[in-house]
């Protein structure tokens, strides 16, 4: 089998321990792919540790990598770990908070009218 067609190859283990959470705001996002349809980000949050309610301009996936997340939608609050996946529509507010020291992958559908939206500030680096 070749690689042609691959976008990336990831051993996501290795990510999170190159990109912990900053200092002194206990997180960090990094883009590992970027295309004009799909955006693949690895947030790592320390225990405590929120990204502030926000949307997104595509549907998104969250899928927890280590440790334990709240994640908050109008619909409420619920519990996310690792061998758990959470879907949202585009433009669906949410928020997270780490519970415990962890990383997660987020994915997103970047919509072709959206491409010159304002990345979401979990997607631009230590934040």
């Amino acid at each position: 089998m070749t690689t042609e067609g691959v976008l990336g190859r990831f051993d996501l283990g290795a990510e999170i321990d190159r990109f912990p959470p900053g200092v002194p705001s206990g997180r960090r996002s990094e883009t590992l792919l970027k295309t004009p349809r799909l955006r693949v980000v690895l947030v790592t949050m320390r225990a405590g540790t929120e990204l502030r309610e926000h949307t997104a301009p595509g549907v998104i996936t969250v899928q927890p990598l280590q440790g334990r997340f709240a994640f908050m939608t109008d619909g409420g609050e619920r519990e996310i770990a690792a061998g758990t996946l959470i879907a949202l529509e585009a433009n669906t507010r949410h928020a997270v908070r780490a519970i415990e020291d962890g990383a997660f992958l987020l994915t997103i559908a970047w919509p072709d009218d959206a491409r010159d939206a304002a990345i979401p500030s979990h997607e631009s680096g230590e934040t």
